[in-house]
């Protein structure tokens, strides 16, 4: 190889942020060290990774390719470490599952509850930041199973369905639409609503439902949990569209109904999704398979 480990840690540092000042800080080296750096991997590899644009570096198509490189394989190594220092303390693996978009786990007490091992074998741990950083926290490692209501497209991710859902319109059980059959787009137009994300991300309801209508929606509140957004709901502060699966314990319990968009409904597939670069870690594929068997169960 003709780079080094700190040759790598650059690639990755410097790809995402962008430039030499902020990469250094994150490294913890100085700007002056890190461009020696730079200049090495280079010599080494006979070819230019970056392109200068005024104060930001930006990768060739060649450098590209290597930062991808680093954005995988740094979190395999700091992993391979980890679960060094677990086997090391008799706790053989550690699986962190996240959730992209929804904080929804209601299913976590029965999941865990039906691992077939046992517990000071496997370690399952959360991470919230999958939230909202959904596909950055599976590729940095933050994450080893990220359920995510989109298929995210990455060729570094392998994806499996795990569940069929819908998005449904979030109402408190006195609300005038809660007694719909159904609601369409323009029902919208002079409601508050109440939305975890201003961005228009692909596969939701603005993109899906909303935006095909023509509508503007005139009342939106942002408020970034979706368990808050439930929350508001149910003492009639607003409405939202939400997955129906991710808001299955509020529904039973009553605090707010599900109504459906449109005649047909507009359904949405979850899927979990791991890293290619997983495809044989056992803990990771014990617990992939565990998680599809219990959705299916369940």
């Amino acid at each position: 190889m003709r780079l080094d480990i700190k040759h790598w840690k650059l690639l990755e540092a410097v790809g995402k942020h962008g430039n030499l000042g902020r990469a250094a800080e994150v490294i913890g080296v100085t700007q002056s060290a890190l461009s020696h750096r730079l200049a090495e991997a280079e010599r080494r590899l006979g070819n230019p990774i970056f392109e200068r644009d005024g104060r930001r570096l930006r990768p060739t198509p060649a450098g590209h390719a290597l930062i991808q490189a680093a954005q995988v394989l740094l979190p395999e190594l700091a992993r391979a470490e980890k679960d060094f220092e677990l086997t090391a303390q008799n706790a053989n693996h550690l699986v962190k599952i996240g959730i992209a978009a929804y904080s929804a786990y209601h299913w976590v007490p029965g999941f865990l509850a039906s691992l077939p091992v046992k517990r000071e074998k496997l370690q399952v741990d959360f991470v919230a930041a999958a939230t909202r950083e959904a596909e950055n926290t599976l590729l940095t490692g933050a994450t080893d199973l990220l359920i995510s209501p989109v298929n995210i497209d990455n060729s570094a991710f392998s994806s499996v369905p795990l569940i069929q859902d819908e998005l449904v319109l979030v109402t408190h059980p006195q609300h005038p639409f809660a007694d719909k059959p159904w609601v369409i787009a323009q029902d919208l137009s002079d409601v508050d609503y109440l939305t975890y994300s201003l961005d228009a991300l692909p596969g939701f309801e603005y993109e899906r439902f909303i935006k095909p209508s023509g509508i503007r929606l005139r009342h939106i509140q942002s408020v970034e949990m979706t368990d808050a957004i439930v929350e508001m709901i149910a003492v009639d502060l607003g409405i939202s569209i939400l997955s129906k699966w991710a808001i299955t314990r509020s529904l039973k319990q009553e605090l707010v109904v599900a109504v459906p968009l449109t005649e047909n409904g507009l359904p949405l597939t979850w899927h979990v999704l791991t890293r290619k670069s997983d495809a044989k870690h056992p803990a990771v594929q014990l617990t992939l398979n565990a998680l599809c068997e219990w959705f299916t169960a369940n």
